[in-house]
């Protein structure tokens, strides 16, 4: 695969990213979520999602595939993944002196060829 299709194979993957986490963010609110922040960088590492949803600060993952990708979404859910999730969390917990509940989350997607959803699943607590 050449440079130009690596470059154009990431561009589609970051778009698909955007549009899963738009997607995220409004099942989110329309369950009663307030969203706080969208991709909160912290170092290397970045929250998709930064949410409240009554007593909890919730630390959400989106995971967006489309239909031709191979897998569900779930799947890239690795401990590795889940680990850096974890602490990722642990450290906007810290600089922020954050004292009250928190958890992580997890929000998949499946998108057609039209960008219709044709899988959404919300997991609390994955990590």
């Amino acid at each position: 695969m050449s440079v130009e299709n690596n470059i154009k194979c990431s561009g589609k993957k970051v778009e698909l990213g955007r549009k899963g986490e738009e997607i995220a963010s409004g099942f989110l609110e329309d369950k009663g979520y307030i969203i706080i922040k969208r991709n909160y960088m912290i170092g290397h590492s970045d929250i998709d999602i930064l949410a409240r949803n009554k007593e909890f600060l919730v630390f959400v993952e989106v995971r967006t595939k489309s239909k031709k990708d191979r897998g569900m979404p779930e799947d890239t859910l690795t401990k590795k993944k889940l680990h850096r999730m974890k602490n990722t969390a642990e450290l906007y917990i810290a600089f922020n002196h954050y004292e009250g509940l928190a958890r992580l989350d997890a929000v998949c997607i499946i998108l057609d060829d039209s960008d219709h959803i044709k899988h959404l699943e919300h997991y609390e607590g994955v990590g």
